[in-house]
């Protein structure tokens, strides 16, 4: 008896696609819609679904008011929670589980200067997001709406985003020498 090839071929194709970026990327993106439309009938703020920035300051802001009983400014969804939006430890755990199912989860060695070059990026990179106003999303509305800071923080984003990728290109490049 002959296999039935257009089942295994419909296999094949569900297969091969199921595995291409492209595809992970509209799952990963409706998700993300998904979300944000949740947050946002939760009485989340609009611009808020998976943003790091904001999800960080009321991860920290939250918690510093349950432990140091103080009153730090949270958004509204937050404010309404048992706990913080865990959105960024969900994220980071989620990274670290795949990264460790693929085989992916690499420790480099560096040194202390590496380390805390990195470290006062990110916290440079945090801050500047909150002063500016927040997340690439929330820069885009304010744009539209005519905000020129927002502008400039979308621009000096994106040149930040190429010097960042320029520089561990070099850095790539320096390694495999």
């Amino acid at each position: 008896m002959l296999p039935n090839t257009s089942s295994d071929t419909i296999r094949h194709f569900i297969s091969t696609l199921i595995r291409h970026p492209a595809f992970l990327g509209v799952i990963i993106g409706i998700l993300a819609a998904f979300t944000q439309a949740l947050l946002i009938s939760a009485g989340g703020p609009e611009a808020y679904g998976v943003c790091i920035a904001c999800h960080v300051r009321d991860l920290v802001n939250g918690m510093t008011n349950i432990i140091a009983d103080t009153s730090l400014a949270l958004a509204p969804i937050s404010k309404n929670a048992i706990l913080p939006v865990m959105g960024v430890v969900g994220i980071m755990a989620g990274a670290f589980i795949s990264a460790k199912v693929h085989r992916e989860h690499k420790i480099k060695e560096a040194g202390n200067r590496e380390y805390l070059f990195y470290f006062v990026g990110g916290l440079a990179v945090l801050f500047l997001t909150m002063i500016f106003g927040g997340c690439p999303y929330r820069a885009a509305l304010r744009t539209g709406y005519g905000d020129l800071t927002a502008l400039l923080f979308i621009i000096m984003m994106a040149l930040g985003v190429v010097a960042g990728t320029l520089y561990m290109l070099r850095k790539a490049e320096k390694e495999e020498s």
